[in-house]
This record gives C-alpha cells, structure tokens and sequence, in this order.
C-alpha cells in the first residue's frame, strides 16, 4: 500500500506532464503567427488553417503508419510527399502569403487523393476522403471574402473526381498482395474519413455557434448603448419619411408613452413642416461622403411641452434604403439657466449702475460740506481763538480730515471695482519718487518717535515710464497702515532692482514695520474688501478696511501680487515686484561741478562701442572732459575692425549691440592683444554678474546709466595697472 501511495504521485505528474508537453505542442502550432495579425478576422483565418494543416498531418501519420504495417510503401511514400507539402503551405502562412498557402494546400489534398485513388484502386477508398475535404474547403475558405478562390478549389475538385471516376481502376496490385487488403484499405479509410468528417463538422458548428453568440452580445451591447445615451435617438426612413425606431431616451424626451405609438408613424408628428424642409436638403453624396446638419430647434412634445433641442442628423445607407440618425440633445435646463443668468446680469448691471450714480451724488454732496469744514477749521487755527478752543478746533480739523480719507478710500474702491483706472506711462525717476513719499511721512514718523529708513538701491538712477500717481498712492497706503499700526521701533521703505536689460528693469517695493503683526490664519483674509485682522483691531484703530483691498488690486494693474510676510507681536513686511519699461529718451543726470573736479587723464586713446546714440553722447562728452580720445564704434563688428587698425589703451563695450555682442567683440579682440584694459557697459543686473563678466574677458564692470565718479574711478584704476 506505501508502495502504491509512492507511485500514484509519479504517474500523476507523468500524466500532467505529458498532457502539458502535447497541449503546448498544439498552442505552438495553431497559434504561431498571431502577433503579426492586424485584425481579428485574419487572426481567426490563421487559426483555422493551422488547424487544418495539423489536423492533416496527424492525418497523414496515422496512414504512414498503417501503410508500413501493410507493406504500402509507395502510398507511404506519397503521404510523406503530401505531408512535406502541407508543412511548405504551413510556412507560406506564417509569412503573410495566405492565399498562396491556401490554393498550395487545396491543389496538394486534391492531387494527393487523385493519386491515392489510382495507386490503390477505387476499392480502395480514398475518395471516402473528399468528404471531409468540403468542409475543409468552408472551413479555411472564406465564401463572402474570396468567391473566386473559393470557385477554383471546387474547380479543382471536381476535375479531380472526374479522373478518379474515369481513370481510376477498381483495383491496383502495384503494391497490394495481401488477400483482403482492399476491404481492409475500404474499413480503415472509411474510419478516417469519418472521423475528419465529424471534426471538421463540429469545427464548423462550434464556430457558427461562437458568430451567434458574438452576433448577439454585440447586439446587446449597442443596444444597452442605444437605450442608455443622453441624447434621444430616432431612425427615419428618409424616403418614405417613416419612423422607424427610436431609443427610450427620445420616448422620456417627447413624453411619447409607448415606443409603439411613435414607429411607422410620419415624421410629421414629431416635426412641423419647416423642420422637414429643413431636413429634405440633406442628402447621402454617391461617393459615401455623408453630409449632414446640426443645430438648434425647438420641438413640441405630445403632451404640447416645448423642448430646446441641439440636433444632430447624419444620413446612411442600409442596403439599398436611406435613413437618417436623428440624435436630440435636451437644452431646455440649459436655456431656462441662461435665461436666469441674463435677467440676473440685467440685475446687476441695474444695481451697478444706481450703486455709481449713487456714489457719484455723494461724493459731490459729502465732499462740499467738508471741503468747507476742513476749509474753515484752518482758517479758525489761523485766527485768534481762545486757548481753551485749541483742542476743540483741533478734534475738528482731525475728525473732517479723517472723514474725508474714508470718503476717497469708498470712492477708489468703486472706480477700481467698475474697471475704469487706467494706468499713465510718464516719466518717473524711481529714486525721487522714494524721496517725495519720505518727505511726505516723516513727520507722522517722527510723531509717534519711531526711526524712518529708507533704503533705496543706487542702481535705480535710471528714469522709467509708469505711473507715478497710482505707485504713490501704493506706497502711502502701505506706510499708512505701517505708521497705523506700530507704537515703537522702526519703518522701512525701500526699492531694489531685481533684474534687468537695456529695456526693462524689475524693481522690487518693501515696507517694513515693527508693529502688532498680522495672525497666519488672518493674512489672506486682510486683502478682502471692509475686512480687518479681528473686530478689536477696528474698534482700537478704525478704518473702512478697504486700504489694503485697494492696494493689492492697484498692484495688480502694474501686472504685479502684493505679498505679505509677517509674525503676530513682530510686525510686518509688505512688499511687491513690478515690471517697468526703460525711458530710453531720457537724459542722464550729470552733476558737472563733481566731474569739473575729477582729474585730467592726459592723452590716451580709447575705443567705445556703443549702440544707442544717447549714452555716447554722454559718454563722450565725459570722456572728452577727462583728456581722452575716444574713438567711436556702433556694434561690436565695427569695434573689432576698429581695434585692429589702431592702438588703444583701454576698450570700452556695451554688451548689448547689433550684429555682434560685447562678449563675443571682446573674445575677437582678445585674440589681437590679450592684455588690453576693458570695461563692461550693461543695464543688465543678475546674480553673479561682475563674476561672470570678468570671467569672459572683461577686467570691469559700469552698470547704466553710470555715475562719472565710477567710471573715472575704474579707468584710472585699469590704465595705472597697464603704465
């Protein structure tokens, strides 16, 4: 019993073994080729014929076989021939040659069985095997995709019955001499032949089966798309003009009731005469293209309901007969929402419209009365008044002034709002621009005895076009809310250039306090309209809460995000960067008592190349003033063939020129004398610029617009280094 319980498991995995080698055997077979397939027809077309061509092979193996018990050994002769055959017709499928491997395996079966026949005699049988040899032909043929390929095999077939009818003998004894092999050859053939039949036949019914039950879930599947789209379906006859039928989406739509009521019924009782006319032009072009329409209609319901609809109709041709696909799209939520969204726009386009009437009656009506309480609260404090009067006299000059801010800040909220600030482009020097709004808060700065610094860059000498009105009113609103909100310490006001070229310069704006500081969780929450960090913060310092609303939306017009970084208990940092465009009109400032007073260089010779006509100018005169020739070059390839015909001390380049680049004239002249001094003229500012110059070539660096100082400064430097 141990022994068996040992080697049942053996045999088992022997058995699985084997079942696995023939099942993989088979799959290498029948499914070789498929990857190369593009469709799944051609890959069923491929499947079939390799089974055919195993099936045969098996077949003729068998036969081999029995032929060598029997003694037959030509007819084993001819079914290895046949079978070398069918593996070539194999290997012409394999290569996409699928009809010639067709035509190749069908003239081989058919030659094969002629010759059988007379070999062995008709007694013999072989002809037992044309049986299954027609359903093969239906089998790896396909009727409706090759009618002519299809019309040869039978052909074939039936001149190869006609001579195994005419020239076949009843029997052959070529080869056969064994007493009843011929009713042995008829049993054995018969079997065969059956046996091939029966696969063959249950082949095909299984494939029929597997087409109808692709047929039908196919069918299912558009159907359950059918009946569930959003868009209600109708199909008409386009002839007749006849439904034919419709999905329940258009049933719901047209509140039908019943699908039955609405098929074989006129189209004219689901659209009114226009609509078909409309539709009559719509027509199927002999060359397939199908030319439709879409569009919107409104179509009446059965129970007098009016839908608005987005038609979409397409044509197409079902046999001989014209139908249209006639899909609805409901737009009846969309157009009552639409509806609603215009009256509401009219609503508010109404109430905006009184809001500026409104605001424009009372700014005239509030601003008279306190322009004449302001008026004459200064003339009181110009005039003799009572000592005791002073305070009096003073709450009321605060109080109107104080009125008069909330009113304008009301007022520029509003203007903001509609959308109708827009900025000027003038002229503005960032650096006296930052020395107005100083003088303009240093003395609310020294009131409260906190420190006023102001920390401007020095490179920001150069004039800019933007609007010096609305940048102002920026500033002083954010050194407003800084002087507001800080009892001790300092405020900064600032302004740096944070990168820029010959055209624009991005400058960045910083206001930095120590005062009460602004809660994390409130810092989004300050820039909405009438909203302040808490309601302790309005009842201490008041305020309409709308100064840094206006603020953030004016630094929003300079294509710029007001930023905010601040600690409860610490302070604040407002800050900002703006974009702004170079006036290259400009004329530098140049203070000619300082460079009256800068030293003569004597007579040395340099070569400036410069592109803009200005800056030359300029330069030239300074230079001019100094002792030196300057000889002048308008790109960097005039400056280089300049250099090279002449002897100079010093070079002096702009970066940015036409046709060649200050970097690239500089590596030319290099080449020429490695060690002449040379300067970088640039309005380019970025991280690491000197080092980066000096690095191509370049021994200094002026930024533009320069100050005289720095340039005599850098070119007494370089040419007592080159004495």
């Amino acid at each position: 019993m141990s022994r068996r319980f040992m080697e049942g498991p053996k045999k088992t995995t022997l058995s699985n073994y084997l079942l696995l080698t023939l099942k993989s055997f088979y799959e290498d077979i029948v499914y070789s080729g498929l990857g190369r397939e593009p469709s799944i027809t051609r890959q069923k077309q491929t499947i079939r014929f390799n089974q055919f061509i195993l099936l045969i092979l098996l077949a003729n193996f068998v036969c081999v076989i029995s032929y060598f018990i029997y003694g037959l050994y030509i007819s084993a002769l001819i079914n290895l021939s046949a079978a070398y055959v069918f593996i070539m017709a194999y290997q012409l499928n394999l290569r996409k040659h699928y009809q010639a491997a067709r035509l190749l395996s069908v003239l081989t079966l058919n030659m094969y069985l002629a010759v059988m026949n007379y070999m062995e005699g008709l007694k013999a049988a072989e002809y037992f095997y044309y049986w299954p040899y027609f359903l093969v032909i239906t089998f790896i043929v396909s009727f409706k995709r090759s009618v002519l390929e299809l019309g040869f095999a039978y052909l074939v077939t039936i001149l190869s019955l006609w001579f195994c009818y005419t020239w076949c003998p009843q029997e052959n004894h070529y080869q056969v001499h064994i007493t009843g092999m011929f009713t042995k050859l008829h049993d054995s053939n018969l079997v065969i032949s059956m046996v091939l039949t029966s696969f063959f036949s249950y082949a095909i019914l299984r494939i029929n089966r597997n087409n109808e039950a692709a047929i039908l879930k196919e069918k299912q599947f558009v159907d359950t798309i059918y009946n569930t789209s959003l868009d209600g379906v109708f199909i008409l006859d386009s002839d007749a003009l006849i439904i034919t039928d419709c999905n329940s989406r258009a049933v719901e739509l047209l509140e039908i009731g019943n699908k039955n009521d609405i098929v074989g019924a006129s189209m004219e009782s689901l659209f009114t005469r226009e609509h078909i006319k409309l539709f009559k032009n719509i027509r199927q072009n002999p060359d397939g293209d199908n030319k439709g329409w879409q569009g919107e209609l409104s179509i009446t319901s059965k129970k007098d309901n009016t839908v608005f609809a987005y038609v979409n109709i397409v044509p197409f041709v079902d046999d001989t007969n014209h139908f249209w696909k006639i899909s609805i799209l409901d737009l009846s939520e969309i157009k009552m929402t639409k509806f609603e969204l215009m009256k509401a726009k009219q609503k508010a386009e109404v109430a905006s419209l009184a809001k500026t009437r409104f605001l424009s009656n009372m700014s005239h009506e509030l601003r008279t009365p306190l322009n004449g309480i302001i008026g004459t609260s200064n003339l009181l404090l110009q005039e003799d008044y009572l000592p005791e009067q002073k305070s009096h006299l003073d709450v009321l000059k605060l109080s109107s002034e104080h009125m008069m801010v909330l009113i304008n800040e009301i007022l520029d909220f509003n203007k903001i709002e509609s959308g109708k600030v827009e900025l000027e482009s003038v002229p503005v020097n960032i650096r006296s621009l930052m020395r107005k709004v100083e003088a303009q808060f240093s003395m609310q700065v020294q009131e409260k005895g906190l420190s006023f610094l102001i920390d401007v860059d020095e490179k920001l000498e150069a004039e800019y076009l933007t609007d010096e009105t609305r940048l102002n009113q920026v500033l002083s609103n954010l050194l407003s809310n800084a002087i507001k909100f800080t009892h001790k310490g300092f405020i900064t006001l600032g302004a740096r250039k944070i990168s820029s070229n010959s055209k624009r310069s991005t400058v960045q704006f910083m206001v930095k306090d120590t005062g009460i500081g602004i809660p994390i969780h409130k810092q989004q929450e300050i820039f909405e309209s009438f909203t302040q960090a808490d309601t302790d913060t309005t009842r201490k310092y008041g305020g309409t809460g709308l100064g840094l609303a206006i603020t953030k939306k004016l630094v929003s017009l300079f294509a710029g995000e007001l930023m905010l970084d601040s600690r409860e208990g610490l302070g604040s940092t407002f800050y900002f960067s703006v974009e702004l465009e170079v006036n290259e009109n400009a004329r530098p400032y140049i203070n000619d008592e300082k460079v009256k007073k800068l030293p003569s260089f004597g007579k040395i010779k340099v070569l400036m190349a410069e592109d803009n006509a200005v800056n030359m100018s300029v330069a030239r005169r300074l230079l001019n003033k100094w002792g030196i020739e300057v000889h002048e070059a308008v790109n960097g390839r005039e400056a280089v063939e300049k250099f090279r015909k002449g002897v100079y001390e010093l070079v002096l380049i702009d970066l940015e020129m036409p046709e060649m680049d200050g970097v690239t004239a500089l590596s030319e002249i290099r080449k020429v004398d490695q060690d002449i001094p040379a300067i970088a003229f640039t309005a380019a500012v970025y991280e690491d610029m000197r080092a980066d110059l000096i690095g191509k070539g370049f021994m200094e660096v002026v930024p533009k617009p320069f100050r005289p100082e720095e340039l005599h400064n850098k070119i007494s430097l370089l040419v007592k280094k080159t004495a």
